[in-house]
């Protein structure tokens, strides 16, 4: 009855027969990363989206910025947990264009604890940065899943 209700709507499922996602499964190449942050990135969205190839119809260009804050301290002032924040720039554009018709940004946060050991706080920050890059990754494919019904002609 549920699905019978949604269909007299007007709705249809993103990724199903006719949803208007369809159009970016194996079309968007990425340009190539220049950090480590971009490069997860690009593989979280190559895992949701496929991999366009050079030869896709649309270009997706990101930009990737991490800050980090301490959060909390014992009582000698040592830190005990941080903060990481990250912005991921985007814009999609017809391949060999430079002109977007598709921008934004998203922005997300995560944490980690820092321990008395060097090795276990450096996992914990590098364990939270890839978590921060697939939360953002995924946001972008949101965004992208979203403005796919009102993508230009290949």
């Amino acid at each position: 009855m549920g699905a019978l209700a949604l269909s007299g709507c007007g709705f249809a499922p993103a990724y199903g027969p006719g949803g208007a996602a369809r159009g970016l499964q194996d079309n968007i190449h990425i340009d190539e990363p220049d950090t480590r942050e971009e490069f997860l990135v690009t593989r979280r969205v190559e895992e949701r989206l496929g991999a366009g190839g050079a030869s896709a119809p649309y270009t997706l260009g990101l930009a990737v910025s991490v800050s980090e804050t301490s959060q909390g301290s014992s009582s000698d002032g040592a830190t005990t947990r941080f903060r990481m924040v990250g912005t991921l720039t985007y814009s999609l554009r017809r391949a060999g264009e430079k002109t977007a018709f598709e921008t934004g940004t998203v922005q997300s946060f995560t944490g980690y604890s820092a321990t008395s050991s060097t090795a276990a706080t450096l996992a914990a920050q590098r364990d939270a940065r890839e978590r921060l890059m697939v939360i953002l990754a995924d946001q972008l494919v949101d965004r992208l899943v979203i403005a796919s019904a009102d993508l230009p002609a290949t």
